[in-house]
């Protein structure tokens, strides 16, 4: 069950992606947040996961191949999708930006309850909401500090 989760939601989480850029134009910013995406999930994946056994993906000998699948195609993917549709009012941002989360929370608990994400020492509450909070709010003003410096058209 674990396998077919993990590679299901890659599957749909890819048409989804490709579907959304129909309806918003992939910008320069939005690739610049799926790249450092990817940085900071490999850093904490491999930092929590395989330096401080907080948590492992399927299978404990290959999880370091499952957390740079999720960083590449999992998380970069959904930051950027995150991105392209951000509202520009703030109140707007905080409400679309507390869904994601929300969202993510219940991927997360998918995912366990699939086996494809396995926790032995990582807590959800509070962990993984600051983390989320964290993340995205680095996200929010990243974005929003790349929309102002690199023109709409390059």
């Amino acid at each position: 069950m674990a396998y077919i989760f993990f590679y299901s939601s890659i599957a749909v989480l890819l048409i989804t992606f490709l579907i959304c850029c129909n309806f918003r134009k992939l910008k320069l910013p939005n690739i610049i947040i799926g790249l450092t995406t990817v940085g900071y999930s490999l850093i904490s994946d491999i930092l929590l996961g395989d330096q401080f056994k907080l948590f492992y993906y399927i299978n404990p000998q290959v999880s370091t191949l499952y957390m740079i699948l999720s960083a590449v195609l999992i998380y970069a993917v959904l930051n950027i999708a995150y991105t392209m549709f951000l509202p520009k009012k703030h109140k707007n941002a905080l409400i679309y930006t507390v869904g994601w989360i929300v969202a993510l929370l219940l991927f997360e608990y998918a995912s366990l309850l699939t086996k494809a994400l396995i926790f032995t020492g990582w807590k959800p509450f509070p962990w993984s909401i600051v983390t989320y909070i964290v993340a995205y709010v680095w996200i929010y003003f990243f974005y929003s500090f790349l929309t102002k410096k690199i023109p709409a058209k390059i």
